[in-house]
């Protein structure tokens, strides 16, 4: 065991056969060999482990506190709840248990005493016997352990300082020892190396896979190019891109100098209306363009049809800085300050977390892609999404659009496919943006996870039309903190496959550069294979992946929300009115046609050809765009049309007020644990918050049904007088606040009421714990996690309460 001071630790035997079983670490471990009732890993050794300890469960797993056995790895900290199954021998081997903290994950160890609270570092020395354990994780959890009084005061200790020295804060080198923890057994590496694929994803890895992708989404006039099969043409693009079938290979090597790092215009989606999605890099300035070039360049660009939008991202979308300061103050703000546990006030909690930016980078993500899903929906036209380097923002953009847009993406093999195709494929620098290895500050994003937040948003608006679940999208979004995915440990795919195949590169005159495979493998040292994230069977339980999904049920036709600038049915006109060959600017919300949009047709450059075999745009386009974007004015709302509502019609989501919600599953699910009680409380006494939320969530359920019975009786009365109008509309702007009210969601009978899972509340006041401040309670908001997505209510803030009729309040 581990006996701390303040700079050295020392190792001592209390378990007869404790020191026996850790230098028998190497080749001598069998899988699923049962340690103390722990199912280790080929290779796993048991650093250390503590008896009759209490793990607090979360909400979502019923809340109260669990006894077990706690246990320390060199992989990770696990805990064994007392009444488990024992392990089956034969079983494949699962990385993390439900219990189990990878200790990559840990951002902080912290001791909780009788009267004080320390931060636990390596060199650190307690003096004091630990009661509680914290772990703080990177992907915002905060797990408890609570010692009992008859665990043994060693354990306690030397549990915590294992913990503390084994977790090792990430920093260059550290990540591959974890791996090698993990996945470095010789058993292990077989067992990985003969894991097969799903084959029902789609790994966007090969030509039939694109060509697969063309022909699902009927996608006509493309063919899949292997011109960068070697990677010469562009290091971050992948082997295989879909490109004009007019543009030859010989042509299309001639274009990728016009563009950042060589990321040329690429075909991403095609929607059932005929338009065309595609992304691309900003172009290179002071380039030679040539009369073929710029045929080649057009025709890249205009793919067939006979006009083109360059939506462009950098202007009004946030930097990866920008969104990796909104997530640090997020963190800051739902997991307080880790080593004195300050939480933010009620009073300030909603301001500050208005100042945090994060819902208002999400806003703008949501925003701009149902921007591109009308633009879309308005056919025959190619949009374009532009960034300088094309691998952030136009990751996020055309990941939601084609989410919003193609129903196969909801479902669950069609979205991890599509972040196969827009992600890994497209050259996302996940291992840059996620910072492994600590090498660079100025890198690190989270992107990706804000992709996944955008997605949770409209999976919480439109919960039928998704396959995949919250649960689906937790999950995943905590795989990202485990650095052991291929998925996430490579910044492209020549990345992976140098990685993979352990290629070198050598370099003659006439061939260039050329990957080249070592003659002798056999005596290097092979890293442990890597699997992808999208094995979930390795990383979860069944129970826990059979949460993942639902069954989609056919969508209801809603009726009309006019949301900012947007408009929530289709144009039922043509963009007929645009002249052939017209390019234009969606930047900020609004359309231009700017003369130097296309560098070949301003004349500006060195030697640049000027003449171009396509018309100029003309101004007269603009108001046709203009009504795919734009609201319609105050008339009346036009019925949706009979019949079954078109599958591929955008899910446009809701964006102001409260209707962009904090992901509560996932943010806040540590701020109820970082304030929670020290100690196990009575099975009928509830932490103030969760009271709290839940007394708010009732009365939400009475103003809801108040409201609507008397929209319903209005409704009546003015039938007859003039049509019905919505609610919703401001006539200054356009911008609404709720969704319109939707009668048949609303139960005809009394407001179902959402208990909490233990115990009915008593109507007396919250118990308050003594010698806790009051003031400083994280407020929560948004919709229990337990209730339905078929109970959500949409009250129509513009209708007010009868002062005799219907239930009062307090009924």
């Amino acid at each position: 065991m581990l006996m701390g001071s303040k700079t050295t630790f020392k190792v001592r035997q209390i378990v007869p056969d404790m020191k026996e079983r850790m230098l028998s670490h190497g080749g001598l471990h069998t899988r699923g060999r049962d340690m103390f009732g722990l199912h280790c890993l080929p290779g796993e050794c048991v650093l250390q482990r503590a008896v009759l300890v209490r793990k607090k469960l979360c909400a979502r797993e019923g809340g109260g506190w669990l006894a077990g056995t706690l246990f320390c790895t060199h992989f990770r900290v696990a805990f064994v709840p007392q009444d488990c199954q024992k392990p089956d021998d034969n079983a494949d081997p699962v990385l993390l248990g439900d219990h189990d903290v990878a200790l990559a994950s840990i951002e902080k160890v912290v001791a909780v005493g009788p009267s004080r609270t320390k931060l636990v570092t390596p060199n650190s020395s307690l003096k004091f016997t630990p009661e509680e354990l914290v772990l703080y994780c990177r992907d915002l959890r905060v797990v408890c352990f609570l010692f009992d009084r008859l665990t043994p005061e060693t354990q306690a200790t030397e549990i915590t300082y294992s913990i503390a020295k084994t977790y090792q804060p990430l920093k260059p080198g550290t990540i591959l020892s974890f791996q090698n923890a993990a996945l470095g057994s010789v058993e292990m590496k077989q067992f990985l190396s003969n894991r097969r694929r799903d084959t029902q994803i789609n790994w966007f890895e090969s030509t039939s896979d694109w060509e697969r992708d063309l022909e699902r989404t009927g996608a006509t006039g493309w063919r899949v190019s292997a011109v960068n099969d070697r990677f010469e043409m562009a290091t971050s693009l992948p082997r295989f891109n879909v490109v004009p079938q007019k543009v030859l290979d010989t042509e299309l090597k001639k274009t990728f100098a016009h563009f950042n790092e060589g990321r040329i215009p690429r075909w991403c989606w095609r929607h059932p209306r005929g338009s065309d999605l595609l992304r691309m890099a900003s172009f290179q300035n002071n380039i030679y363009h040539e009369k073929d070039d710029i045929r080649n360049l057009e025709t890249l660009l205009f793919g067939g049809q006979q006009q083109c939008v360059v939506v462009e991202l950098a202007e009004d979308m946030p930097t990866p800085a920008d969104i990796q300061l909104a997530h640090t103050r997020l963190r800051a703000l739902c997991l307080g300050d880790i080593s004195t546990s300050v939480s933010v006030p009620d009073d300030k909690w909603l301001s500050t977390l208005e100042a945090t930016r994060w819902l208002d980078h999400a806003r703008c993500c949501l925003k701009k892609a149902a921007e591109v899903s009308c633009l879309l929906r308005g056919g025959h036209m190619t949009v374009i999404l532009q960034e300088p380097e094309d691998r952030d923002l136009n990751c996020v953009v055309s990941s939601l659009v084609q989410v919003m847009c193609d129903p196969h993406c909801r479902t669950l093999p069609g979205f991890q496919g599509l972040v196969q195709k827009e992600w890994v494929m497209a050259g996302h620098r996940f291992l840059s943006r996620a910072n492994y290895h600590r090498e660079s500050d100025k890198e690190e994003a989270p992107v990706f996870l804000l992709f996944l937040d955008c997605v949770w948003q409209l999976w919480a608006q439109y919960p039928s039309h998704f396959q995949l679940t919250g649960d689906y999208l937790l999950a995943l979004h905590d795989s990202v903190h485990v650095p052991l995915f291929s998925t996430f440990l490579s910044n492209c795919q020549r990345e992976r496959s140098r990685r993979s195949q352990r290629l070198s590169q050598s370099y003659t005159p006439v061939n260039g550069w050329r990957e080249v495979l070592p003659r002798d493998t056999s005596q290097d040292p092979v890293d442990p294979p890597l699997p992808p994230v999208w094995d979930w069977s390795l990383q979860y339980s069944c129970n826990r992946r059979a949460r993942f999904t639902h069954p989609v049920s056919q969508p209801v036709s809603s009726q009309l929300v006019l949301n900012g600038n947007l408009n929530a049915h289709p144009d039922s006109h043509k963009l007929t009115d645009g002249a052939p060959g017209s390019v234009f600017l969606l930047s900020r919300g609004t359309f231009s046609s700017p003369s130097n949009l296309l560098p070949w047709r301003n004349g500006g450059g060195s030697g640049s050809y000027r003449k171009s075999h396509r018309r100029a745009p003309s101004s007269e386009s603009l108001p046709g765009l203009e009504r795919v974007i734009k609201a319609w004015s105050l008339s009346e709302p036009s019925k949706p049309p009979p019949g079954p509502q078109d599958p591929h019609e955008p899910l446009l989501p809701l964006l102001l007020g409260p209707c962009v919600r904090v992901w509560r599953d996932c943010y806040l699910r540590g701020a109820l644990q970082a304030q929670a009680f020290c100690h196990p409380t009575p099975a009928s006494m509830y932490h103030p918050v969760d009271q709290l939320a839940w007394e708010v969530q009732q009365l939400r359920d009475k103003l809801a049904l108040a409201s609507t019975r008397h929209a319903a009786a209005t409704t009546k009365k003015q039938e007859s007088r003039r049509p019905a109008a919505n609610l919703n509309q401001n006539s200054n702007n356009g911008t609404f606040l709720f969704s319109a009210p939707r009668p048949s969601l609303v139960p005809r009978g009394p407001p179902p009421t959402s208990t909490p899972p233990r115990a009915p509340i008593p109507a007396a006041a919250p118990p308050r714990l003594a010698g806790r401040d009051a003031s400083k309670r994280t407020f929560l908001f948004g919709h229990p996690a337990d209730a339905r997505p078929d109970q959500r209510y949409a009250p129509t803030p513009s209708i007010r309460l009868p002062k005799n009729n219907g239930p009062s309040l307090g009924s």
